[in-house]
């Protein structure tokens, strides 16, 4: 039983990390679950016993891009010298993926937002296993660059929340931001907000660099 409990687990495995690269290329609502297949080398019948729907099999791809890039960014923090340097990279690096995602994509996933972060971001000890920005905000405040007063969870899923809200919303959409359009008018002010004097040094710092950084 153990045996084919782990052989599941394997085809499953591998049937969502060949979807999540179909998905990242061509878009979601492009991808049959008859090239799922084919691509995965199984039966449309295997995929359907291990994920309800076509639905199920995007929430749980999107799931994994999500934890494998949080574990990276997280990576990013624990190597940086401080948490504002760590932003900074952090920054650069997600415009640089967001950038090589395709557009049907990116449109694509915002039909998911809503559950995918239910799923992931509902209980507290979630958030400290897949957060990289409660990762971030907990070594700010131990390094006593942001105020201490802060509630981590709070801020946490503000900033979850304002990601949504940036995505979802018609007016803003209408602008056509950039990504650092966003990151120098509003994410990057806001992080400043939060920081003690110590921080807001940091921030200043690098932001004479940012143009070279992002």
């Amino acid at each position: 039983m153990q045996q084919f409990i782990i052989s599941d687990m394997e085809t499953k495995d591998k049937i969502i990390k060949k979807a999540s690269c179909l998905f990242l290329d061509m878009g979601i609502r492009n991808i049959t679950m008859d090239q799922i297949a084919s691509e995965a080398g199984v039966s449309k019948r295997t995929i359907y016993e291990l994920f309800r729907d076509k639905d199920d099999l995007v929430i749980q791809s999107l799931i994994e891009l999500i934890i494998i890039n949080n574990k990276q960014m997280i990576s990013i923090i624990g190597q940086s010298q401080h948490v504002i340097e760590a932003i900074f990279l952090i920054m650069k690096r997600e415009i640089e993926h967001r950038n090589s995602y395709s557009q049907i994509f990116i449109e694509d996933m915002k039909k998911y937002y809503s559950t995918v972060n239910e799923t992931l971001y509902s209980h507290k000890e979630s958030l400290k296993e897949f957060s990289a920005s409660y990762t971030l905000l907990e070594r700010g405040i131990r390094e006593e660059i942001f105020r201490k007063d802060i509630q981590i969870e709070l801020v946490d899923n503000f900033l979850y929340e304002l990601i949504n809200l940036m995505e979802r919303s018609v007016r803003i959409k209408a602008l056509k931001p950039q990504p650092e359009d966003v990151l120098r008018s509003i994410f990057l002010p806001y992080l400043r907000g939060i920081c003690t004097q110590k921080g807001v040094a940091l921030m200043n710092h690098y932001f004479e660099s940012l143009t070279e950084l992002i």
